[in-house]
């Protein structure tokens, strides 16, 4: 049972919710490469997060343990593309709990918000997705229930050619 008060978060949070979200890639990219934050990936989620806070489509939220943020959870409101039959999704984007904090039951209370602000819209589930290779984040998944609906494949290429018509560094694709 946590102990954690889960709340909105709020512009203040910023800073402190900016750093977790940055351990929490770095975390990531420790389990699998593929996932490494751009040089410039902090500043893009500090342009976002304020943008974030006042829609109305998302929910952000932190866990609160004696005034300090443990932990936070992202997540919006999604439907699938309009080739499949239509329902009501929230997405979870992203759950971090920082490791002083961790077997607390705070990411358990997190979701728990997100599920009870999916309620609230009638969704008819959670989705979310998790590193393959990440057993822990698959076992937590797994005891909230989350059951795995497909499983995404790469294949890396050798780029050692470039295309006639690009400069010789790769540009980037994409926003």
């Amino acid at each position: 049972m946590s102990d954690a008060t889960i709340r909105p978060a709020r512009p203040s949070d910023a800073d402190t919710v900016a750093a977790l979200w940055q351990a929490f890639l770095e975390e990531q990219t420790a389990v699998e490469q593929r996932v490494a934050m751009a040089d410039d990936a902090v500043n893009r989620w500090r342009n976002d997060f304020p943008l974030w806070l006042d829609d109305s489509t998302r929910k952000f939220l932190v866990a609160e343990v004696d005034g300090t943020i443990a932990g936070f959870a992202h997540a919006h409101r999604w439907g699938p593309p309009p080739i499949l039959a239509d329902s009501a999704e929230v997405y979870i984007d992203d759950v971090y709990v920082a490791k002083d904090y961790r077997s607390g039951g705070h990411g358990k209370a997190l979701v728990d918000a997100v599920r009870t602000w999916a309620e609230s819209l009638n969704a008819d589930r959670l989705r979310l997705g998790v590193l393959a290779e990440n057993a822990t984040g698959r076992a937590f998944w797994e005891a909230q229930g989350a059951q795995p609906l497909a499983l995404t494949y790469t294949i890396e290429l050798d780029a050692t050619e470039e295309p006639d018509d690009t400069a010789s560094t790769k540009r980037r694709i994409g926003f």
